[in-house]
């Protein structure tokens, strides 16, 4: 993968400005030509790793900053056998991550409650939003004060600064599809 010097430059360019510095006073704090610097900021110079933390240094800038949402894919594929799979301290069942990658808004996992399996408030937060789909089995979903009983097919969407309990009170294995937003884990 090349280096996308041209992000990288306007990056500079636009830090540069908002400190009110002009390429002279960049060159003096860095050491750097001015040449060299009006180069690397209109993607014509790929700066070497000794300049760019040169030009990080006198910008009072992160390194990083310069690489965040570089070559950010906005697909990501998991394949069946590669999810990852969580534990969650007093709750039981298998959770998969289904849905994980970059800035994601998004979470989403698939929750498998055998019999008496609880998943609970694991993901209880100051705001953001929860839906579970049920495809397989039946479960009661404890939220607040209210008990909803989902069988396949059934969704439940809530704030998740509720607190909520899902329990597989049947006699058969029950798979949730449970997305949430912003993603915690």
């Amino acid at each position: 993968m090349r280096l996308p010097i041209e992000t990288i430059g306007q990056k500079i360019r636009t830090i540069r400005k908002e400190k009110g510095y002009t390429l002279e006073i960049l060159a003096v704090k860095t050491g750097l030509s001015k040449g060299l610097l009006s180069q690397v900021e209109r993607g014509i110079s790929q700066p070497s790793l000794d300049s760019l933390w040169k030009i990080t240094r006198a910008l009072e800038a992160s390194f990083v900053h310069f690489f965040e949402d570089i070559d950010q894919k906005h697909v990501h594929l998991i394949r069946k056998e590669e999810r990852r799979k969580l534990l969650f301290p007093h709750s039981s069942g298998i959770y998969s991550l289904l849905a994980t990658g970059g800035k994601a808004k998004l979470g989403m996992m698939e929750v498998r409650l055998m019999p008496g399996d609880q998943a609970r408030d694991q993901f209880v937060q100051a705001e953001g939003e929860e839906c579970l789909f049920v495809t397989k089995g039946t479960v009661k979903v404890y939220v607040s004060d209210e008990v909803f009983e989902l069988e396949p097919g059934d969704s439940l969407y809530f704030d998740s600064f509720q607190p909520h309990l899902v329990a597989n009170e049947g006699e058969e294995e029950a798979v949730i599809l449970w997305a949430l937003t912003p993603p915690q884990f």
